[in-house]
């Protein structure tokens, strides 16, 4: 090997070192400046939901692109998960949440429904317990742990004073689901979802907004946070439908996080 060569070829040694010490650093991580591109893109994802640019499944297809194009370490330092989840103790199998902000900077003006930005956390076999939405959109970001994720539309409401109120739910996911995993859901695709925790301090971020166009008109009413509790643990008919009873809130917690 020439002098010249040897210099090149040491050179290019420790090129290749300093940028794997780069990255083991984190500091090819993703910038304040890009994430703060992904905050304002999700802003602008929801005003454009809620002012008629985009529909239902639109949003579920863009905000399942957006949040799973980011890196979650990252993601977690600009929203603070650490800081925010750490006292969480998990007492039930119920989940516990913390809201986190996005900078004041981010043009959030002109979104003309209620809308959230949140962490859900629980411990392994807690539960985020079966229910429908009525008017409502969201979608939830595995970011730590591992979930099993069932998702249902919905598909016919069956309002019963004698009997008891049903819906009618086809299943549409049912999966394990780790870090970077996403489940979304409106009043047009998967409107009820069930996830129980299958790892101590499992983690969603979810994004929703409520109270959107009432493109459907429900015959079951849903409580203040747009929620219908429901039993989807019974078999399928024929045409692979779940009759579903609506239960309330004591009765899901007893079946589905005791």
């Amino acid at each position: 090997m020439t002098q010249l060569n040897r210099r090149a070829f040491i050179g290019s040694l420790a090129l290749t070192a300093a940028f794997a010490a780069v990255t083991r650093s984190g500091a090819l991580a993703q910038t304040p400046k890009s994430l703060d591109q992904w905050a304002q893109d999700l802003a602008d994802l929801n005003r454009d939901l809620t002012t008629g640019k985009i529909t239902l499944v639109d949003w579920q297809d863009r905000i399942g692109a957006l949040n799973t194009g980011v890196e979650l370490e990252d993601l977690r330092r600009y929203l603070d998960f650490d800081r925010l989840t750490k006292a969480m103790t998990f007492p039930t199998k119920l989940a516990e949440t913390a809201d986190p902000h996005l900078p004041t900077h981010i043009n959030v003006d002109g979104i003309e429904r209620p809308w959230f930005i949140r962490f859900f956390g629980m411990k392994k076999g807690g539960a985020i317990i079966p229910h429908v939405h009525n008017n409502m959109v969201s979608s939830h970001l595995i970011i730590d742990g591992q979930f099993h994720a069932r998702t249902f539309d919905r598909m016919v409401d069956l309002p019963d004073d004698a009997r008891g109120d049903t819906i009618l739910l086809r299943p549409a996911r049912d999966e394990t689901m780790g870090p970077g995993a996403i489940v979304t859901m409106s009043d047009e695709r998967e409107n009820s979802h069930w996830l129980i925790a299958e790892a101590d301090r499992s983690f969603t971020f979810d994004v929703g907004l409520v109270d959107i166009a009432k493109d459907r008109a429900y015959t079951l009413p849903a409580n203040k946070y747009n929620m219908i509790f429901v039993d989807p643990t019974g078999e399928e008919d024929g045409y692979g439908l779940i009759t579903a009873p609506v239960i309330t809130f004591e009765e899901a917690t007893t079946k589905f996080a005791a």
